[in-house]
């Protein structure tokens, strides 16, 4: 195994162990989410919708460590909590430091470039550039390290906690570590609500081959990251809870039964309630279908920062 750091010159221009599978699924295996319910019977879903691809396509499948039914409540109910009081969010932009920890096996992995690339896709992904509002944050490349090891860089899940040792700064520092994951599961992450009990588990893990200009046929415009850096940022999927009251607790993305597969034209599972928002980028679409956030979204994202994420302790491991 050899590791060496990269600095980052400039900024750049402008998706703990192991989750539980549940029983009688193998691990990776593309499975419903926990908190997605069936669609009801009047479910609309227009005829000329994309057909998912065959099962073993690379899919956005369930996450190693998406909460279920009741982590959700509790953070939902954590977060309310911790509001002092009702506030508007800051108009001051938030500047994210990322480390980017590449796994590799030999010359395959993921190049400084992809990197440079990913970090301008989320800036311009959470800058409103490709649709929707502008979240007020940003993302500075902080660094990248690059680890040759071919056991961590098939099996990730396997090895977290020494691919973790990796990171860098405290809870105010995304690491994100880049290796090659099952083609059912393009990348999971960890939420701030977590982190003061696992401060070492947290970060987000994705698929190098889902990176800008990557091999994944439809998950190939480095969207998965976005949405796992979503999480970790705080929000929920957007067909979290299903139809039922509080969803993924934001207020002006549309409740949604099911997650969404493909790209379909649009689609409204939970009727009455307003079609489903399968171009946000917390859903499960195809990268091509996906292109925003919402205003809610973004205020919640910050909400989350401040209560969770700001000032952190440096636990930097790998000195």
């Amino acid at each position: 195994m050899t590791a060496n750091t990269v600095p980052a010159s400039a900024p750049p221009p402008a998706r703990v162990a192991p989750a539980a599978v549940p029983d009688g699924c193998a691990a990776g295996t593309r499975i419903a989410h926990p908190a997605a319910r069936a669609a009801p019977e009047d479910a609309v879903v227009p005829e000329d919708a994309v057909v998912p691809e065959a099962p073993d396509a690379p899919g956005r499948g369930i996450e190693p460590h998406a909460p279920g039914p009741e982590q959700v409540a509790e953070m939902i109910a954590d977060l309310d909590r911790r509001r002092s009081a009702p506030r508007r969010a800051s108009a001051e932009t938030i500047t994210v430091p990322v480390w980017v920890h590449v796994v590799t096996s030999g010359r395959s992995g993921a190049s400084d470039s992809a990197v440079r690339s990913q970090i301008a896709t989320l800036n311009a992904a959470y800058g409103g550039r490709l649709g929707g509002a502008d979240t007020g944050i940003r993302f500075r490349l902080a660094g990248i390290t690059r680890t040759n090891n071919p056991a961590w860089f098939t099996n990730p899940i396997a090895h977290e906690d020494s691919v973790k040792r990796l990171r860098r700064g405290g809870a105010e520092t995304l690491n994100l570590y880049v290796a090659q994951l099952s083609r059912l599961v393009l990348g999971y992450s960890t939420y701030p609500y977590w982190y003061m009990n696992e401060p070492a588990a947290d970060g987000v893990v994705v698929d190098w081959r889902s990176l800008p200009g990557g091999t994944l046929r439809n998950f190939d415009r480095g969207f998965t990251t976005v949405h796992e850096i979503g999480h970790w940022l705080g929000l929920l999927h957007t067909f979290e809870n299903g139809c039922q009251a509080p969803g993924d607790g934001v207020a002006d993305t549309p409740p949604q039964a099911t997650a969404t597969e493909g790209c379909p034209a649009g689609k409204d599972s939970c009727p009455g309630d307003g079609p489903d928002a399968v171009h946000n980028f917390m859903d499960y679409s195809y990268d091509t279908c996906m292109s925003q956030f919402t205003a809610g979204q973004g205020a919640r994202m910050k909400e989350a920062w401040r209560l969770y994420r700001d000032a952190g302790p440096d636990i930097t491991l790998d000195r």
